[in-house]
C-alpha cells in the first residue's frame, strides 16, 4: 500500500503534531509513504529519518493553476492508494483519479474545501457529526482518537532528552505547579486560565504552546500582577518531562471538541481539571478521573485548582483514574490499529459501514 500525505504549513500545532505522530507509527506496517509539503528543512529531515520520501513545495505560489498542476502531477507520478490531505486547501487542489482521498477535519470545518474528499476523517465523533450533520453518510466519515503520550511522541522522534527541574524555570519546589498545553489562539481559553491562577495566591503556572495570541495572554498576565508567576514555554512535542514536575494539567479550552490534552494529562498520571466543553465532558466522569468547571469560568476553575492543591489523596486518586482510562482505550496499540484497518479498506477501496 502507498499513502501519499499533502501538508500546508510549517508551525507547530496539533494537526501537524499528528501527523509526524502517524507517518512515524505507520512506518512500521509495511507502508509506504510520500509527502507533498510546504518547504521545511527541519520537519522534512525527520520524516525522512523514519524512511518517508519527501518533496517541498512553496505553497502557496503566485498562481492558484500552478499549485492545482505541480500537486497533482506529483500524486500522479507516485501513484498511490490513499492520498490524505491534512490541509483542506491542498485537498480541494485534488483532481479525481484511481486513488481515494482521504481529508482530516480540523475544528472549522468547511464543506467546500472538502468535497473533492472521497472520506474524511476526524480525531472524535463531535467533529465528524459536523460532517454527517452537512450531508456526509457515515460510511464516508470516519472517527479515530488522536495518538497521544509518550509512545506516540517517541515514536515521531521528538522525546525529549532533557530533565526538567522547576528551578530551571525559576519556579519554587514547594508552590502548587498548574499546568496547560494549548495553542495560543482566539477563543483558547488560556485567559480564563489565567484570571483563576490570579485568584491564586503563591500558584504558579506553565503554558506549553504557541500561537498569535500569546502576546496578548502575556500582557493579560503582566496586567493581573501574576507575570512573574507565569512561564510561556513555546510549543512543546514531549509534554511528559514538564508534567512530571506538576501538580495538575488544566484544560481550559471552551471549544475542544477532541480531548486530546485531557488524554495528554492522563498518559502521565497527573490529575486534570477541564472545562467542560465537548470533548473533555464526553471524556471525563465528574470526580472520578477527573473535574469539570464550567467553560469561560475563572472562579469555578481557580476552586477547583484549590481543592486538588489541598487534597493531595484526591489529587492522586484523580491522577490514577486517568491513567487507567488511557491504558484501556488510548494507548498506541489501542489506536494505530484503527489507522491501518482504515488505510487498507481505502486502498482496496472495500465499503465501510457506519459505527
Amino acid at each position: 500500500m502507498k499513502i501519499v500525505h499533502l501538508l500546508n504549513g510549517t508551525r507547530g500545532g496539533a494537526a501537524e503534531q499528528q501527523f509526524e505522530r502517524l507517518l512515524g507509527a505507520m512506518q512500521g506496517q509495511g507502508v509506504t509513504q510520500h509527502v507533498l509539503m510546504t518547504t521545511d528543512a527541519q520537519r522534512a529531515e525527520r520524516l525522512r529519518s523514519f524512511g518517508v520520501t519527501t518533496r517541498e513545495i512553496v505553497f502557496p505560489g503566485r498562481f492558484a493553476f500552478m499549485d492545482r498542476r505541480t500537486i497533482n502531477g506529483e500524486v500522479r507520478k507516485q501513484a498511490p492508494n490513499v492520498v490524505m490531505s491534512w490541509a483542506p486547501k491542498l485537498g480541494a487542489m485534488m483532481e479525481p483519479g484511481e486513488h481515494t482521498l482521504l481529508g482530516r477535519m480540523d475544528r472549522l470545518f468547511d464543506g467546500s474545501l472538502m468535497a473533492s474528499c472521497d472520506h474524511l476523517v476526524a480525531p472524535s465523533q463531535a467533529r465528524a457529526d459536523r460532517a454527517i450533520a452537512a450531508g456526509w453518510s457515515n460510511g464516508r466519515v470516519h472517527v479515530v482518537p488522536p495518538l497521544v503520550g509518550p509512545e506516540a511522541v517517541a515514536i515521531s522522534g521528538r522525546t525529549s532528552s532533557k530533565r526538567v527541574d522547576r528551578k530551571n524555570y525559576y519556579t519554587p519546589s514547594t508552590t502548587t505547579l498548574v499546568f496547560c498545553a494549548a495553542e495560543l489562539e482566539p477563543e483558547c481559553g488560556v485567559d480564563t486560565l489565567i484570571k483563576a491562577i490570579s485568584r491564586l495566591s503563591g500558584y504558579y503556572l506553565w503554558i506549553a504552546g504557541d500561537g498569535s495570541s500569546r502576546a496578548a495572554l502575556e500582557d493579560l498576565a503582566h496586567e493581573l500582577g501574576i507575570k512573574p508567576r507565569v512561564r510561556f514555554l513555546g510549543w512543546q512535542d514531549d509534554l511528559k518531562p514538564l508534567l512530571a514536575v506538576a501538580d495538575m494539567m488544566v484544560c481550559p479550552g471552551p471549544h475542544d471538541d477532541t480531548g486530546d490534552a485531557v488524554m495528554e494529562g492522563w498518559s502521565a498520571g497527573v490529575p486534570v481539571i477541564a472545562a467542560d466543553s465537548l470533548g473533555p465532558g464526553l471524556l471525563i466522569k465528574q470526580r472520578e478521573n477527573g473535574m469539570l468547571v464550567p467553560v469561560d469560568d475563572p472562579i469555578n476553575m481557580a476552586e477547583a485548582i484549590k481543592i486538588l492543591s489541598r487534597d493531595p489523596a484526591t489529587a492522586k486518586k484523580l491522577g490514577e483514574a486517568g491513567a487507567s482510562a488511557f491504558g484501556e482505550n488510548w494507548v498506541m496499540n489501542k489506536i494505530l490499529p484503527q489507522y491501518v484497518s482504515l488505510f487498507d479498506k481505502l486502498a482496496t477501496k472495500q465499503p465501510i459501514t457506519a459505527g
